[in-house]
């Protein structure tokens, strides 16, 4: 057995592939979550290269993602405290970039608002390596929230 730094938490572990890079299955997971958070900040950068004009459509692909990620931090998976503060940036960003006056910008808005929720939460409740998992009536409470927001999503989509 060889011993390895893990690429996330830089604790040692033993490996018998050498192509492992992660210590644990939590290491692994937040490593997918760090590469997606990449992968949005690379599409504000762009959408805030388009000086002013409104993609519609990215704005969109990149809300889903938010309300897919959300999603999955509350059916009891643990995200990391800065993940949190960076959607609910990100949320505030393509609020301001969407047309004005549009069902869109509405939906964004009820979205700051579960963000800001959670956010708050998970101020007061994370664990000492910054990870937090939320309890049952925050979890319903926001998925909840979330499904009134996708059917909002799927009735404007219907209608135009």
């Amino acid at each position: 057995m060889r011993e390895k730094t893990c690429t996330i938490c830089k604790e040692p572990f033993t490996y018998k592939n050498k192509s492992k890079q992660y210590c644990s299955n939590a290491c692994k997971q937040q490593a997918l979550r760090n590469r997606q958070k990449v992968k949005l900040k690379q599409s504000i950068y762009a959408m805030e290269g388009l000086n002013g004009t409104h993609n519609v459509k990215l704005i969109n692909r990149m809300f889903n993602t938010c309300i897919r990620q959300t999603e999955s931090m509350c059916k009891g998976m643990s995200i990391h405290y800065s993940i949190i503060i960076f959607m609910k940036k990100m949320i505030q960003s393509l609020k301001l970039n969407a047309p004005v006056d549009s069902k869109l910008k509405k939906q964004l808005d009820r979205m700051k608002g579960i963000m800001t929720t959670l956010y708050k939460y998970s101020k007061n409740n994370q664990c000492e390596y910054g990870y937090v998992c939320f309890d049952q009536r925050t979890s319903n409470n926001t998925l909840n929230a979330l499904n009134q927001i996708k059917r909002l999503r799927k009735k404007s989509d219907s209608n135009n």
